[in-house]
């Protein structure tokens, strides 16, 4: 077994970070997973609503004038995430073509879940929500004859689960975030029921969660239409078992799909149609996956016949590029990132003794996440030596795909955090600020264009975490 293969050992982390604007209304998580049977120990107290009596129709935003109307909304939590809240309602609003919910803290509101009207009770999951809390909620509602709001009503919500980490957040420059919701899994410091994925929001408070029974949880993400959260564990080194679940929003479906994952670590990709990306153990070089929709899992290509380079393999993260519908893969032991079609056509190679690209910024010593940005830029995660002796550095990769060069437009290093060992993640935002996982350490920095620290997220002692997506909001498709 090679030694690499033995890196990672620990739990995962979803971490959800409150947006403070009103959620853009198009998307397709409005009704979150159908009821079904639940394997997780997603833990917490159940919660009630107030309110749930019908609105009459005021004039609202969105529409082509006031319309009036009667809306009939019924509010409960989850029983499995007591932090979701799920909106039936009826109206007698003729000709509906959109709806959403708003809510949050106060009759301000700031949050807004989008409903999808072809459902007959319009079921809509509200997410985000600190536990033991009392939001406000209203339905509003667009027809032919224009838009109406439902009166204002209130839920609260139940109670945090235990076992769950407390973190420390520090924002020196709050205004200048990029917003939005981190996702994550523990990776270690979790309980005996198993690590969970959660959802931290910007003052540190976890927002979601779930329990699948795994421990060393390295992925989680969301489908493509915000519905299920994907989860899986580590499987490193490979007798550990690979677990990866498929979560409803509302915690009341759990599919044990771990069957169809076979030899798969780390964590997966999520297509635009659903369709999962992966790699698993192969004899000597990891094997790209693809799962899709309808359960089918082929191979695209061996790590070690896309890159060309001789000796064992370690692929440690895997990215989607829907600009050229591509995948690119972290091979650890080579030091390389590989990018290859999805029919198994090598696009290119970037470091190690097989890369297409000349110049020492394709050089680097043990890497782990990657965020494409573009198809020819690219920022990743480089852990630095084994055994320490360096700082981990997030770079971006700028490729002169004419010449086959590569240089390094940004690197951003932390002062006193030295040497991640194991995994470490990094993403840039729409805004341009960088976000920094430095999982083992249990450290996350979002900083600016010149590397000015905004916030820092510790994890209590011993304490570490996954891979990470940070999203603006929890509805619709993900921004990676």
């Amino acid at each position: 077994m090679n030694s690499s293969r033995w890196a990672l050992l620990g739990p995962l982390v979803l971490l959800n970070l409150a947006c403070s604007e009103k959620a853009d209304p198009p998307g397709g998580n409005a009704s979150g997973g159908t009821a079904g049977s639940s394997t997780g120990g997603a833990g917490g107290s159940g919660a009630t609503a107030s309110g749930g009596t019908a609105g009459s129709g005021v004039s609202g935003s969105g529409g082509s004038g006031a319309a009036t109307c009667t809306i009939t909304p019924t509010a409960t939590t989850s029983t499995r995430i007591p932090t979701v809240g799920i909106v039936t309602f009826t109206t007698d609003l003729a000709g509906m073509t959109e709806a959403h919910i708003d809510f949050g803290r106060d009759t301000t509101y700031g949050m807004s879940a989008p409903v999808d009207i072809a459902l007959a009770d319009k079921r809509t999951l509200l997410l985000g929500m600190k536990p033991s809390t009392e939001y406000h909620y209203r339905v509003v509602a667009t027809g032919p004859s224009g838009t109406c709001a439902g009166t204002d009503n209130t839920l609260t919500t139940g109670a945090r689960a235990s076992g769950l980490p407390t973190l420390e957040v520090t924002t020196p420059n709050a205004a200048a975030l990029s917003g939005g919701f981190l996702l994550t899994g523990q990776y270690q410091g979790s309980g005996g029921d198993g690590a969970p994925a959660y959802i931290l929001d910007a003052d540190g408070d976890i927002v979601w969660w779930y329990i699948t029974g795994q421990l060393n949880v390295t992925g989680a993400r969301m489908s493509a239409d915000g519905k299920y959260m994907w989860i899986n564990n580590a499987n490193v080194p490979e007798m550990q078992g690979v677990v990866v679940h498929r979560v409803s929003m509302d915690g009341m479906t759990d599919e044990d799909l771990s069957s169809e994952f076979s030899g798969a670590n780390h964590q997966l990709t999520i297509l635009p149609d659903d369709t999962v990306a992966f790699y698993a153990y192969g004899d000597t070089c990891d094997d790209i996956k693809e799962r899709s929709p309808s359960g089918t899992v082929r191979t695209i290509i061996n790590a070690g016949a896309a890159h060309g380079a001789t000796g064992p393999c370690h692929v440690n993260h895997l990215e989607y590029s829907p600009e050229d519908d591509t995948l690119i893969f972290s091979d650890l032991d080579h030091n390389n990132y590989t990018k290859v079609r999805r029919t198994g056509e090598v696009v290119w190679v970037l470091g190690g003794p097989t890369s297409d690209f000349t110049g020492t910024a394709a050089m680097w010593t043990r890497q782990h996440g990657l965020n494409q940005v573009g198809l020819d830029r690219f920022v990743f995660f480089n852990n630095g030596p084994m055994g320490g002796g360096g700082d981990s550095v997030a770079i971006e990769i700028l490729l002169d795909l004419q010449a086959m060069t590569a240089t390094r437009p940004w690197t951003y290093t932390a002062t006193g955090i030295g040497t991640n060992q194991v995994m470490g993640d990094v993403q840039r935002m729409e805004n341009g600020n960088t976000v920094v996982a430095y999982s083992t350490q249990g450290v996350l920095h979002e900083v600016n264009a010149t590397g000015q620290l905004l916030q820092e997220i510790n994890w209590p002692l011993g304490g570490a975490f996954g891979y990470i997506v940070k999203r603006k909001t929890l509805y619709g498709p993900s921004p990676r």
